[in-house]
């Protein structure tokens, strides 16, 4: 009777062990696991649109090119001028709270952007804080292309 409990009780041990380390672990590749809340890491290769404000003209259209290999290329256009278009280059890398920081080559500029669910990029001032007056709310929020 002893021998037929231990026998019972080790089988409801390996039963209960291994119906949880299926659950830790998927029984497939580990590929398929996605890292959920602060592990969540957001790359933003590809190109953003989007548009900033101007003190002297309509606004500035802005082109973000992200590469896999952390360069970035901005590209301006600004609306209603032919002649006024310009082109930075620099570097680009995620930091805490899935915020990417550009930093341009030719001055050492740094912009913050803040990856936003739906794959859009918010930018942000050099605080690395939200501060867009609501009438311009249209500005600073870049869509990937």
């Amino acid at each position: 009777m002893k021998k037929l409990l231990l026998i019972i009780f080790i089988g409801i041990n390996v039963i209960t062990l291994n119906g949880c380390s299926q659950k830790m672990y998927p029984s497939n590749s580990e590929t398929e696991w996605k890292p959920r809340g602060p592990l969540f890491f957001i790359a933003p290769e590809g190109r953003y649109k989007g548009a900033v404000p101007c003190t002297n003209c309509p606004g500035i259209e802005v082109t973000l090119n992200f590469n896999k290999d952390n360069s970035v290329v901005k590209d301006m256009r600004y609306i209603q001028s032919k002649n006024k278009n310009t082109k930075q280059s620099g570097t680009w890398v995620v930091t805490s709270n899935n915020i990417v920081q550009v930093t341009y080559t030719n001055n050492n500029h740094k912009e913050f952007y803040k990856a936003q669910n739906g794959g859009h990029l918010i930018m942000l001032n050099s605080k690395k804080e939200l501060n867009i007056n609501p009438s311009q709310a249209q500005f600073f929020i870049f869509n990937k292309d």
